[in-house]
């Protein structure tokens, strides 16, 4: 008898977000800031995000719509002005790529983050993200960028947020990951404000549209 091999097949991965306190009625708010890093990359910015809103930030590459993120987040300082944070934030933040040499497994990786779980617990959070046996004790940076970005939502899943900033999260996604993403944020009760390039993807999660495009200094 001939031994038919059946293909093995791709785990459907689940997300669902963890739903932290109620945050003050600001989730932030800038005061003439401008963002950048020699040169400035925004004129200077009054903007405001309100609890319960979720904000897809949209315009080209390159003009800025990371760095403010990061400028929000204190994670690169402005060049001018100031962003001011609400009260009770617990932020959920994905970044789009991750730098530098990541020596960890899959399982170290959630492990830092998480130190209180048992393996079954991590090996149990990443297969609901939809990883096989092999990636999740495989290294991180030998992933194919989808695979790295599941294991950046299983941190994030994992912890109860009540704001969450996303960077691209779509990106290298396959459809069943990118559609099951799609599904958890319309159910999420907290604040997005989420960087995309897909209308197909954001215009059912979001209430407002910010198109940065409109206060970079960048010549497009």
């Amino acid at each position: 008898m001939d031994v038919i091999e059946l293909a093995a097949e791709r785990p459907k991965p689940e997300f669902n977000f963890k739903l932290g306190r109620t945050p003050g009625r600001y989730i932030f708010e800038t005061k003439d800031l401008v963002i950048g890093y020699d040169e400035p990359l925004s004129k200077p910015l009054n903007i405001s995000m309100e609890r319960g809103h979720k904000i897809a930030l949209v315009g080209a590459n390159g003009i800025g719509k990371t760095t403010l993120l990061k400028s929000i987040l204190g994670l690169i300082p402005s060049l001018g002005g100031s962003v001011e944070l609400g009260e009770n934030l617990e932020i959920g933040y994905f970044e789009q790529e991750i730098k530098g040499e990541n020596r960890n497994t899959c399982i170290d990786e959630i492990w830092e983050e998480f130190p209180s779980f048992s393996q079954y617990e991590v090996r149990s959070a990443l297969a609901k993200c939809g990883l096989t046996t092999k990636h999740i004790e495989s290294l991180v940076r030998v992933l194919s960028g989808g695979e790295q970005a599941k294991v950046r939502l299983c941190k994030l899943i994992n912890k109860s947020t009540n704001v969450l900033l996303l960077d691209e999260p779509t990106n290298h996604l396959d459809v069943d990951a990118k559609d099951e993403l799609k599904r958890a944020l319309q159910e999420y009760r907290g604040s997005i404000l989420l960087i995309c390039h897909e209308p197909e993807f954001y215009q059912d999660i979001v209430n407002e549209v910010w198109d940065c495009s409109k206060w970079t200094t960048k010549i497009l």
